[in-house]
């Protein structure tokens, strides 16, 4: 994706709050948007008028969800974890990327408490400005951020380099659902790792299927995170009438040619 491609004026950072959200059992601090129903009418308001942003943007990136803190709790339940992932290479050299980053949250706490070599994506340029402010939140160097197009094949640079790909909530349509395996393959070193987490909100054994054709050894653990005690504090909470939102964690393997 173009470097030159400009970033959507409702995504702002200009926008964005400071809120709390409970992770580990611990309150974190993360930039997001505020409200997501004024951040959905302004996005359209703007792609309206200006078609240069009716593309494949989308807004859902600049609010935090369930997966995004169903994931680091997965990897955090046990702490070899974090070792057995990287137990293959060197830990310096451990290089992991991220999918539809959006505010960047799960990739400011891999930089605050991992050593791996990160790299954090997105369609959207606007999530830059979010990614640097979470991390200088947690105290932790802002990763590397590139744009990326998931329906054009993976960037010369940055194909077959990574021995993790990592995604929080990204099938939740149709293109995603064709283009997210086949481009995470092509980003993957043979035998490397692609760790999901998804909320099955929309066509989930689609979606294995779809896995199921690029990797191997895909297998599911089933999580709950909690939901935010106030969840008018807390934007982009799935299933706020409950206390908890059910999230699959799915981990895979890019096998060997």
């Amino acid at each position: 994706m173009s470097a030159e491609k400009k970033s959507h004026p409702a995504l702002s950072f200009a926008k964005a709050e400071k809120r709390s959200v409970r992770v580990c059992g611990e309150s974190v601090d993360v930039w997001m948007a505020p409200d997501m129903d004024a951040l959905l009418e302004d996005f359209i308001a703007v792609s309206h008028q200006d078609l240069e942003f009716n593309d494949h943007r989308c807004p859902f990136g600049a609010v935090l969800w369930p997966s995004a803190r169903a994931l680091w709790e997965w990897l955090s339940a046990q702490p070899a974890r974090f070792e057995e992932l990287a137990a293959p290479v060197e830990k310096d050299d451990f290089k992991v990327i991220e999918l539809g980053s959006g505010v960047g949250f799960l990739s400011a706490l891999l930089s605050a408490k991992t050593r791996w070599s990160l790299t954090t994506t997105d369609y959207e340029p606007a999530y830059s400005s979010y990614l640097d402010a979470n991390c200088q939140l947690l105290g932790a160097k802002t990763p590397p951020f590139q744009t990326l197009d998931w329906c054009e094949p993976a960037p010369r640079a940055l194909a077959g380099q990574f021995d993790l790909v990592i995604a929080c909530d990204v099938l939740y349509d149709d293109s995603h659902i064709q283009n997210l395996p086949r481009i995470a393959a092509e980003l993957l070193k043979p035998n490397g790792t692609l760790i999901l987490a998804d909320p099955e909100r929309y066509r989930f054994e689609t979606a294995l299927q779809r896995l199921g054709q690029h990797f191997q050894n895909v297998k599911l653990h089933q999580t709950l995170v909690d939901n935010s005690a106030d969840d008018s504090f807390q934007s982009g909470v799935v299933n706020s009438d409950q206390r908890q939102t059910r999230v699959q964690i799915v981990h895979c393997q890019k096998p060997f040619r």
